[in-house]
């Protein structure tokens, strides 16, 4: 009984969550993914790219990053339950990605604060650029993790192994970037769906390795079937993080 009420209970509070984001939230389909983005993203608008009056959901980095991320889940998905770790000359360059990413964002940060560049002038493309590298870091470190938290049947192999798949991830990335800065208005706001729905199965998938580990039922699953319940928790939970920061940043900011 107890597990038969357990799928029921998750869908409703689910629901209930959903339902309350969906009336806190300002008016309009656009305005409430812009509102998912403001729980992960400063979103400032100078540091944001724009189409005509159209901020993008995020700013240029965190663009760069979640549209990166969604093309390298999209690939590792299609690579089955591979968990090993890259070998060392991979794990350098996620480690290199990584640094890059997280020294522009420095380099970034104190320049504002100082109003003058600090080591160099950082701009939306410098951001777009470095996004894109840390997405390939965070595709890859998800997809692991998730399938060695998950699969009973998870395979050694590495998920990042081959020269080709580092090309086709920056062709696939350029070419995301260059839509980004030169599309028309409909294809700009398609990106910033994407990117926000990207936030969104990220932090879903971390919480369903969450709740899996604390079931205790690591590497217990064959299928995606009997991993629903805990792929509903993960959104839920998702849902739960999201309007809990959405209240917080607007009773911070008044």
């Amino acid at each position: 009984m107890k597990k038969n009420i357990l799928p029921i209970l998750v869908v409703l509070a689910g629901l209930a969550i959903t339902l309350h984001w969906l009336n806190i939230t300002p008016s309009g389909i656009y305005q409430k993914f812009f509102a998912v983005g403001s729980t992960v993203c400063h979103q400032i608008p100078s540091h944001s790219f724009h189409q005509g009056e159209t901020q993008f959901a995020l700013c240029a980095r965190c663009a760069g990053l979640y549209l990166g991320s969604i093309i390298g889940l999209g690939y590792f998905f299609t690579q089955g339950k591979k968990c090993g770790l890259p070998s060392r000359g991979y794990l350098i360059l996620l480690v290199m990605l990584f640094l890059i990413w997280a020294g522009d964002g420095l380099n970034s940060f104190i320049s504002d604060f100082l109003n003058r560049p600090f080591l160099y002038q950082t701009t939306n493309l410098t951001r777009l650029a470095t996004g894109f590298g840390m997405g390939l870091v965070m595709a890859t470190a998800l997809m692991t993790l998730f399938n060695v938290s998950v699969w009973k049947d998870a395979q050694k192999d590495a998920l990042l192994h081959h020269p080709l798949q580092i090309a086709g991830y920056f062709a696939a990335s350029l070419a995301t970037g260059f839509l980004t800065l030169n599309s028309g208005q409909i294809l700009f706001t398609a990106l910033s769906y994407i990117s926000i729905g990207t936030v969104m199965l990220i932090v879903m998938m971390l919480y369903t390795v969450f709740w899996v580990i604390m079931s205790r039922r690591e590497a217990q699953f064959t299928n995606l079937k009997p991993l629903g319940v805990f792929l509903a928790a993960g959104f839920v939970t998702a849902m739960l993080q999201i309007t809990l920061l959405f209240l917080l940043r607007s009773w911070l900011l008044g």
